[in-house]
């Protein structure tokens, strides 16, 4: 099943356009770095490579594993902008939130992506306990990279070759993100209706 990348280009004000914004950019920086990647590497092999039952699942577990680690990137980012500065003991609650919604768009894979449930709850805590500074985007991005090199079904030896090409990719599309979300974040209003106690009652 492919992730929606599907965005309409309006303000991020809430809670909500907030989760939505970290799942449609998250699907797409998960499935172009990855897919893009498993194209370059298999070339015209691309296609038959699906054929293989084995190889396609374990294309399957890496986009799943990929799509949470940049959900959880993208979020954590929101959150920082959002609540790091006025609100920094709501800042990690969001994030969570956010990432709990972005996930609940789809059917839990937990019978087709070994030890789902356990990466939920790992990135659950990164961001609990993982506050990311905006101005250092590198490092606020680095779990979604370090996700791409590992689960990418690729041969070990070629990602050591690949390696610096395949973060600067990921890289590459989560700047396209974030000038996005310079223009369309309203910041201050996503932060207040998280305070709102009628958001506080869904976590």
């Amino acid at each position: 099943m492919p992730f929606s990348t599907r965005w309409k280009e309006e303000p991020v004000d809430s809670v909500e356009s907030a989760a939505e914004f970290v799942s449609t950019q998250a699907a797409f920086v998960a499935q172009t770095t990855l897919y893009g990647y498993i194209r370059t590497r298999a070339g015209t092999r691309y296609t038959a490579l699906y054929d293989d039952e084995a190889f396609a699942q374990s294309i399957n577990i890496a986009k799943w594993r990929l799509y949470l680690a940049c959900a959880t990137d993208l979020a954590g980012y929101v959150a920082a902008l959002c609540c790091g500065e006025t609100d920094p003991e709501n800042e990690p609650r969001l994030a969570v939130r956010l990432v709990r919604l972005a996930l609940a768009e789809y059917d839990e894979p937990a019978e087709t992506v070994p030890g789902w449930a356990e990466a939920v709850e790992h990135a659950e805590s990164h961001l609990l306990f993982t506050k990311p500074d905006p101005m250092d985007w590198l490092k606020a991005f680095e779990f979604s990279e370090d996700a791409l090199v590992h689960w990418a079904p690729i041969a070990d030896e070629l990602k050591i070759l690949d390696e610096e090409i395949v973060r600067n990719s990921i890289r590459f599309k989560w700047k396209d993100v974030r000038v996005k979300l310079a223009v369309l974040l309203r910041a201050g209003a996503v932060a207040e209706a998280f305070g709102d106690p009628a958001q506080a009652g869904r976590e």
